[in-house]
């Protein structure tokens, strides 16, 4: 299949989005709001909220993958070989992964005198960190990296999904009347059960005891079912998408409108009820699930029929960020911290008081954090992702 017809407009900019949105919140962590000047609060008051752009890598990942498959159901077009599936997730997850993960590993001994805890370096490396708290955070350089066994258990999850789906549905109502009910069974049964089955005890539990106490205050509740559910949320809107791409209606007005709509209700939502670090009071999930990735969701629908918003989202600075997103995410709080470590004692959570001396320190980190990305795509992850599709196709052959 070609890859334009897999492209869907809007993608690209709402992952540079959910990058930014992650860096933004790291980088107003630090930042003591109560220092801080009144115009500034709103600033740090959303900036604290961007951890939803977690939540927003998740349905963008199950709309990415699951689009190939769903296109199968309405066009003459095969579904992807499982075999390339994997191959394909696994050039771009594994290498930078564990890249990121040995250096982190390796600087934390050699440089700051903290031994290795084989047990999470090690469920890092396999992708399994993310089932117990004491190895939900694999590396003491750098906790985004809890997300990345999440991710690929979804990889691993959405085929499976999906077989059933396709095997049973001929049409689009059928598949969205299965996703949607896969959807519900996550979120009502399953979800509740592993809560209440798997919930931590208080012992050395909560943020101040480190990443291991913290870990023990986010699960249940970040579980492997909750972030699937975000994923396959991803997935209907995939599944709209190539619905609405095979019709011969084309591209309207209104789902501009709509998806300014649904994109201001998300962004209120976050910014009246998120607590930041903690689940929802209501469905006890993380980033205001299912309601945000629902509104996210749709509005990528929209914007991917929209007539001129799907172009200001795409614009070259957001491409070019989407295209170098893993690696800002993979890196950016590995320089945060080694800042923090070798120079700045005070550059923890909201440890800066100086509103200009946080803004320095914010710059420093971007640029650097753009920096090591841009040089990771271009020299390493770039050519393993070349390799691995010649592979496919060779494969193809």
């Amino acid at each position: 299949m070609e890859k334009s017809k897999l492209h869907i407009n809007g993608a690209d900019g709402f992952r540079a989005i959910a990058c930014l949105l992650v860096l933004y919140h790291h980088l107003t962590q630090k930042m003591n709001p109560d220092s801080a000047p009144e115009w500034f609060k709103p600033i740090h008051h959303f900036g604290m909220r961007g951890e939803v752009g977690v939540s927003l890598f998740f349905v963008l990942s199950g709309a990415l993958l699951s689009y190939p498959y769903w296109r199968s159901l309405f066009t003459t077009e095969s579904k992807p070989r499982i075999a390339h599936y994997a191959l394909a997730r696994v050039a771009r997850i594994v290498p930078a992964t564990w890249l990121n993960l040995i250096f982190c590993t390796l600087i934390a001994l050699f440089i700051y005198d903290i031994p290795v805890n084989f047990k999470m370096l090690f469920s890092g490396l396999f992708f399994i960190n993310s089932y117990h708290y004491s190895t939900f955070f694999p590396a003491e350089l750098n906790g985004p990296l809890w997300s990345i066994g999440l991710e690929v258990s979804c990889y691993i999850l959405l085929p499976i999904v999906l077989f059933f789906i396709l095997k049973m549905a001929k049409n689009f109502l059928a598949a969205f009347a299965a996703l949607t009910l896969w959807i519900a069974v996550n979120q009502f049964i399953i979800n509740p059960w592993v809560i209440e089955r798997f919930m931590t005890s208080q012992d050395g539990k909560g943020w101040d005891k480190g990443l291991v106490g913290g870990a023990k205050e986010w699960l249940p509740y970040w579980n492997v079912v909750s972030f699937f559910s975000q994923f396959l949320i991803g997935a209907l809107a995939a599944l709209m998408i190539a619905k609405l791409a095979s019709s011969s209606q084309g591209k309207k007005f209104y789902f501009d409108g709509g998806a300014i709509l649904l994109i201001l209700a998300a962004i209120a939502l976050v910014g009246v009820r998120l607590t930041p670090g903690a689940p929802d009071s209501f469905s006890r999930q993380p980033y205001l699930s299912p309601f945000y990735a629902l509104l996210m969701a749709f509005a990528l629908v929209a914007v991917s029929q929209s007539v001129f918003l799907f172009k200001v989202i795409d614009n070259r600075f957001f491409v070019w960020v989407s295209q170098i997103s893993f690696g800002i995410y993979l890196w950016h709080q590995v320089v945060q911290n080694i800042l923090q470590r070798s120079f700045k004692e005070n550059y923890v959570y909201f440890g800066v008081t100086d509103l200009q001396e946080w803004g320095l320190l914010s710059a420093i980190i971007i640029v650097l954090a753009f920096a090591i990305a841009a040089l990771s795509w271009k020299f390493f992850e770039k050519p393993i992702l070349v390799a691995a599709r010649r592979k496919m196709v060779t494969n193809a052959e």
